[in-house]
């Protein structure tokens, strides 16, 4: 009774609320952030995917459409449509790269000695045994399971941003071609003017 008016003890006791170790606060961080990691892997792969579709439709489009005259069966092609084309097939490529199926590699990763159990490309090339002990040793204490559950998350976290380093170079590219055709055409029209 006396300790609830005294505000030294209330705060002491919200504090320790506070640092408590929650259970529940915890999974629901794992599960929160496992969605946000999906939905930007996901996010990724539909954004390459929609510049490798714009880039092939214009692709095509200038090989069918510019590159071959009707009246003389020639291919005849500008400067400008040599950028427009090299720099969407550039893009294409980065965006292709970028759409890769992801797997954890790199100096990091190798460092760590993180085996990426929880991931199937990596545990596909285990013995039905090695599996199983492997997830014996996950799941021996809770902290194991949160450890590798970080660990999971981090490298996820790695091949996201790879993947959007490949998709921002592949936009880039692209914008790069077609902002070099339009002052390509703009120049040559306005020479041909004067």
């Amino acid at each position: 009774m006396e300790h609830e008016n005294n505000p030294q003890i209330n705060g002491d006791i919200k504090k320790g609320k506070l640092q408590k170790y929650d259970a529940r606060g915890v999974q629901t961080l794992f599960r929160t952030l496992s969605r946000n990691h999906y939905n930007l892997l996901k996010m990724v792969d539909n954004k390459a995917r929609i510049i490798l579709t714009v880039n092939s439709i214009i692709t095509s489009l200038l090989f069918g459409v510019q590159f071959i005259d009707i009246e003389t069966r020639e291919i005849s092609i500008n400067i400008g449509t040599k950028i427009l084309v090299i720099s969407s097939m550039l893009s294409m490529v980065f965006a292709l790269f970028g759409m890769l199926p992801y797997r954890y590699f790199g100096k990091t990763f190798e460092k760590s000695g993180y085996k990426g159990t929880l991931y199937a490309e990596n545990f596909s090339s285990q013995s039905l045994k090695e599996f199983k002990e492997e997830f014996k040793r996950i799941m021996e204490n809770g902290q194991n399971t949160y450890d590798e559950m970080i660990i999971d998350l981090y490298f996820l976290g790695k091949v996201i941003a790879n993947k959007q380093k490949l998709l921002e170079i592949s936009v880039g590219i692209f914008l790069l071609g077609l902002i070099g055709t339009i002052l390509y055409t703009l120049v040559t029209e306005i020479t041909a003017v004067t």
